[in-house]
């Protein structure tokens, strides 16, 4: 197996830890190796800046390893909250940084575990996740963009119908949620009853 350790110095990563936010241009990454490993320093950069070999398109349909959480997880482990850690666990299941945004889009959430949760709290809990698809948003106080995964435009309601579904398994470590994300007529998933996102 060859070397694959990682240089971090001289890199994109160093250079937004020393500048602050960077809006990082489509040349300064194409000359960026193993940008992959240095995805968490593009969350300022545009999806136009990004090489198109990261760039998927097309339906999503991609399972990860942790289930959204229940009300009180949501607030005692504020990374469920967060949007980037949604992201970087969907960036590793694709292997794409960005997705082409599917508009209108039907967005399905299909938690996976040991016990169910009340309806409202499982709406609440895919929040971070959902907003970890978006395009785009103002979520810091200065106001500078995020750019997030990007599968759809926005989770307003003239962008997105989405639904939330839950399943039963038989052990902790078969927990996840299964995100689906499809062009709004096309055809629908055949699951239980799900509940509609608000």
């Amino acid at each position: 197996m060859g070397d694959r350790s990682i240089s971090w110095c001289g890199t994109i990563s160093d250079e937004l830890t020393d500048k602050g936010p960077v809006s990082f241009t489509l040349r300064r990454l194409q000359k960026q190796e193993h940008l992959f490993a240095h995805r968490s320093a593009l969350f300022y950069t545009p999806t136009e800046n990004i090489p198109l070999d990261y760039i998927g398109s097309g339906p999503l349909d991609i399972v990860l390893p942790v289930a959204p959480p229940d009300w009180t997880d949501s607030f005692e482990i504020p990374a469920y909250r967060s949007p980037r850690f949604w992201v970087d666990l969907i960036q590793r299941q694709t292997g794409k940084l960005r997705w082409r945004p599917i508009s209108p889009a039907r967005v399905i959430f299909t938690r996976y575990d040991c016990f169910l949760i009340r309806t409202d709290h499982l709406c609440a809990g895919v929040k971070g996740l959902e907003d970890a698809l978006k395009v785009r948003t103002t979520g810091r106080r200065d106001r500078i963009y995020l750019h997030y995964f990007g599968a759809i435009v926005d989770d307003g309601p003239a962008f997105v119908d989405g639904s939330c579904d839950q399943e039963l398994v038989k052990h902790p470590k078969e927990s996840g949620v299964r995100i689906q994300v499809l062009p709004k007529d096309g055809p629908e998933n055949e699951t239980g009853a799900s509940s509609k996102l608000s």
